[in-house]
């Protein structure tokens, strides 16, 4: 008897839920979206002492204000550097990623809603969060992160671009695709689906004899000239990064384990987001009958394109390349894909099918708080496994500066070496040094080589990073390197744990 009596309760609380969401959409989308901005927002600050690899970076090289950096273009370190100079905090960065995620997720509100109504359009943006790209791994913020507002913003701006015709939303696309290349180079997998769209799509075709394709290009190309500029005077150095980062095929069979284990990688990834529309399409889900012509038609070819096909030119590219893409390339990727679903099945009207997606949701926006809480903060309880979260990134720094100073009477200008210690230094350091980074002046074009022999530099690196071709390389660039006593650290963890062993050396100043 209690068990039948809780049961209809449930329902009916559930039932008020989707019935409040019904009625209005839009304002149960900014609370979705608020608490999503807050608790992911505040849950790193809380639960991380020390900040995210990408993290440290974004501050250690954003301050130099490049037009482009050996291994990415600039914008999100940019904007975590600005960020930064407005609070003065550098936990503040912890707010990029979530807001990133929050501003696509909106994006794709949009788009749905233009499409299905606002509120069916709250179902792909719902189910987009059992997808780690938008939670988990948002907090990360760094180049992938930095694509999803521009990504989704993009394909928002083209069909309303392609239905209604108007220069500026053409404007616009030309302008977010271009934001897009500036946050990363991955972008060229949604240029390459848009233009591949435009001349074999029948109804986008027909936009090509008109001013608003030109004015997207040239919008693109306006905007983005400055980097392009700067990736041809330095020989596309970022993709030589790419090049080396990704791995190669050594074997025949390579060329079809690879593409198959990155397709297997994003399966997985994409599982909770399934899970969620399975709830709402039940096991009797079927493709609504389907119109060869229309709006409707036109309209899930081009979501279907803006779901599959970056995944799809990706793919290619890599199998033709030999390569094994990062699994977190897909990271913009499949922005569309729940809405692309609710195209080729229709909306999710029957009641039940609504409380069932609702619970879920509701699981889902519980579990990967709950889940981030876990790792971060109860893993060192049973395993000893070094994460960067952890690391004793202010005490290296008020370290290595205290004996600087002590050493030379002066501020520390310049630090290098391995790369998350030095980056840990020059965010946390009271000195703000600039990166060398890993110890190669070539690489950091904002280095003046006299300010660097006047100033001296320290070299920083973790235990097992630098075997003797390194130490003799570092030599060779910095006459006169005086390694120090190595540093033995502890993490910053609840039980007691290995700690860190950094190793230094001081490059003297010279008059």
């Amino acid at each position: 008897m209690a068990e039948t009596a809780a049961r209809p309760a449930g329902e009916g609380w559930l039932a008020a839920a989707v019935a409040a969401a019904a009625r209005a959409p839009g304002r149960t989308l900014a609370l979705v979206l608020g608490l999503h901005l807050l608790v992911w927002t505040l849950l790193p600050i809380l639960v991380c002492p020390n900040l995210q690899l990408d993290l440290a970076e974004d501050l250690a090289l954003g301050k130099e204000w490049q037009l482009g950096y050996w291994k990415h273009p600039p914008l999100p370190w940019w904007a975590a550097d600005l960020l930064y100079r407005l609070t003065g905090d550098v936990r503040s960065v912890y707010l990029l990623g979530p807001l990133a995620a929050v501003v696509c997720l909106y994006a794709v509100w949009r788009l749905a809603r233009d499409l299905v109504g606002p509120g069916q359009a709250l179902i792909p943006v719902l189910a987009l969060e059992g997808l780690h790209y938008f939670n988990f791994s948002a907090v990360k913020f760094a180049h992938d992160q930095m694509q999803l507002p521009f990504w989704a913003l993009t394909g928002l701006f083209l069909h309303r671009a392609l239905t209604r015709g108007r220069a500026r939303d053409w404007l616009l696309v030309g302008t977010m695709l271009a934001l897009c290349f500036w946050s990363k180079y991955a972008a060229f997998a949604l240029a390459a689906s848009l233009a591949l769209f435009l001349l074999l799509d029948p109804t986008a075709r027909r936009t090509l004899v008109t001013p608003g394709p030109w004015l997207m290009a040239a919008a693109f190309l306006l905007v983005l000239a400055p980097n392009l500029w700067w990736l041809v005077d330095t020989g596309f150095l970022p993709f030589r990064y790419v090049d080396a980062r990704a791995k190669v095929a050594t074997h025949w069979y390579h060329l079809f384990f690879f593409p198959l284990r990155w397709s297997a990688s994003q399966l997985f990834f994409l599982l909770p987001v399934l899970g969620l529309l399975a709830l709402a399409y039940g096991r009797r889900g079927r493709l609504v009958a389907v119109a060869a012509e229309g709006e409707a038609a036109f309209a899930r070819r081009y979501v279907t394109m803006l779901a599959l096909g970056p995944f799809a030119v990706t793919t290619l590219v890599a199998l033709l390349a030999g390569r094994l893409p990062v699994a977190m390339w897909g990271y913009p990727l499949w922005s569309f894909a729940p809405l692309a679903v609710m195209l080729w099945l229709g909306p999710v009207t029957d009641p039940a099918a609504q409380r069932r997606f609702a619970a879920g949701a509701l699981a889902v926006l519980a579990a990967f708080p709950l889940a981030y809480l876990a790792v971060e903060a109860g893993e060192p309880l049973l395993r000893d496994r070094p994460k960067a979260t952890q690391f004793p990134g202010r005490l290296l720094a008020e370290t290595v500066t205290r004996a600087w100073r002590a050493r030379f009477a002066a501020p520390l200008v310049f630090v290098g070496g391995g790369e998350f210690a030095t980056n840990n230094v020059a965010v946390y350091s009271p000195d703000r040094p600039h990166v060398i980074v890993h110890g190669d002046p070539a690489l950091s074009p904002w280095v003046d080589r006299a300010e660097l022999a006047r100033s001296g530099a320290v070299l920083v690196w973790e235990d097992g990073q630098a075997d003797a071709a390194r130490l003799a390389r570092w030599r060779e660039v910095f006459p006169g390197l005086e390694p120090q006593e190595p540093l033995t650290l502890p993490r910053q963890t609840l039980r007691p744990t290995r700690p860190v062993r950094v190793h230094y050396a001081f490059v003297p100043p010279r008059p």
